[in-house]
């Protein structure tokens, strides 16, 4: 007889929890506290879990966003969801105002301070600032260690200076272009239209202006909106260089399309020695590049094993050579079907070991089956004490994307949608854009974050 949802999801969530702790153990791994002041190690952006420590965290955190549906009221749920533009707005205030930087310093940062210490400090209205700060408590963001005394907890150190966090919530604008996506979608001359000069951005920031042209206009918000998209690829770094067999390529030749700062380069140069590296992109941006590829590589620089150039993949590509690998690294999700393929045609169907890498995040469809389609203990199981990672297959009344942990990927895709008229994209609407462009679909591989990385084979012409 098949559990009830209810009981499937606690028996999902308790194995997935026992494996987590193992996992924790094995790793000599100090406990998780939601208290703490120092960073634990899984919050490194550098560190790489252990394959099942991967997929443990992966389906507890979907089982607890599918209890929380399952026990929460729905008219509690839909207030809570009309009121979630307050979570970002919140977040800006404390950042902004100095809140976050006065907690984190070392005489208060353990203590906390009172909100009339932090009137004193930042001269803002303690009783304004008690809602903001315990709405944000309530989310999981400070510490109320007791009435009206706050302090930080491991989440907001993600918050404090230098931290991926911080750049990332800096970047402003998302509030703005999200009050007009409405507009955009059902404006009479724009809904169906692809064009990204036709989006809630344009209503937002009463521009006529591309978002690429408006952040070439204005320096400062084009150098946090660059920090912010870094924060992006830095966190799948490590997943990325260790769950794709980059070696095995066998490519004389690797070209980073729209490689932006080069960090991609920098990293993979560091493991593939006998490979020259082209980094292409738009010339404004090619100074920044080469500047930084001599700071983090100066040796590859200086012997010509990274070459960096202006290139706009949107034109036919000028590295023509046979064994050569393409790659697109968060670009493509920034435009349209057609122009996705138009750009993929660029690259040249000649003889040779030619490929082309795409490293983006795969949408799956949140559909769920209360069918057993895998047995969650035997499937964390089988990877214990692997190398190699492998997704496993969600249990009973988990959705095949997982549910919450798709989310920080989907509002992207919407937010996307608002800048770009663009999105995230399925499997299969990645496979119709590159069978249209000429290519087939090698390998797909998942891995442990976010992103996955799509190998083509460019069909060579006669």
């Amino acid at each position: 007889m098949d559990m009830s949802e209810l009981d499937a999801l606690q028996s999902s969530l308790n194995h997935a929890l026992d494996a987590f702790r193992e996992e924790l153990t094995k790793a000599k791994l100090p406990q998780l506290s939601t208290f703490s002041i120092e960073p634990h190690p899984l919050d490194a952006p550098e560190f790489l879990p252990s394959p099942r420590l991967y997929e443990a965290r992966r389906l507890a955190l979907a089982c607890v966003g599918q209890l929380k549906t399952l026990l929460q009221s729905p008219y509690e749920k839909v207030v809570e969801q009309t009121l979630a533009p307050y979570d970002a707005a919140c977040l800006d205030i404390v950042l902004r105002t100095g809140v976050i930087d006065k907690l984190s310093e070392d005489a208060y940062r353990s203590t906390g301070l009172h909100v009339q210490q932090l009137h004193q400090f930042l001269d803002l209205d303690p009783f304004k600032l008690t809602a903001i700060l315990r709405y944000l408590a309530a989310e999981g963001w400070l510490h109320e260690k007791s009435e009206g005394i706050y302090a930080l907890n491991r989440p907001t150190l993600e918050l404090c200076l230098g931290r991926n966090g911080r750049k990332w919530a800096l970047t402003q604008g998302k509030g703005k272009i999200a009050d007009s996506l409405l507009d955009a979608i059902t404006h009479p001359g724009w809904k169906y239209s692809t064009s990204p000069l036709e989006t809630a951005f344009q209503l937002s920031h009463h521009t006529p202006l591309s978002l690429f042209d408006y952040l070439k206009a204005n320096p400062a918000e084009l150098q946090q909106w660059a920090n912010s998209v870094r924060t992006y690829g830095d966190a799948a770094e490590s997943a990325l260089m260790a769950d794709f067999p980059w070696k095995s390529l066998n490519s004389q030749t690797i070209v980073d399309c729209g490689g932006g700062q080069g960090y991609l380069t920098i990293s993979l140069a560091r493991i593939l020695e006998d490979v020259t590296f082209v980094i292409q992109d738009l010339p404004e941006v090619i100074p920044i590049t080469k500047a930084n590829v001599s700071r983090e590589s100066p040796a590859a620089a200086q012997d010509g094993r990274i070459i960096v150039e202006a290139h706009d993949f949107r034109t036919p590509q000028v590295r023509r050579s046979g064994n050569t690998t393409y790659v697109f690294r968060l670009v493509l999700h920034d435009w349209t079907d057609q122009d996705c393929t138009a750009i993929l045609k660029n690259i040249p169907a000649i003889y040779g070991a030619t490929k082309v890498i795409i490293i983006e995040y795969v949408a799956q469809p949140c559909a769920i089956s209360s069918m057993a389609q895998d047995q969650c203990d035997e499937s964390l199981r089988m990877l214990t004490d692997t190398e190699k990672y492998a997704a496993t297959l969600p249990p009973p009344y988990v959705p095949l994307n997982f549910g919450v942990c798709a989310k920080m990927n989907l509002g992207l895709g919407v937010h996307l949608l608002g800048v770009y008229n663009a999105r995230e994209r399925s499997l299969l609407e990645w496979d119709n854009i590159i069978r249209n462009a000429g290519m087939q679909i090698a390998a797909v591989y998942p891995l442990r974050t976010k992103l996955s990385v799509i190998e083509c084979d460019v069909v060579a012409s006669d």
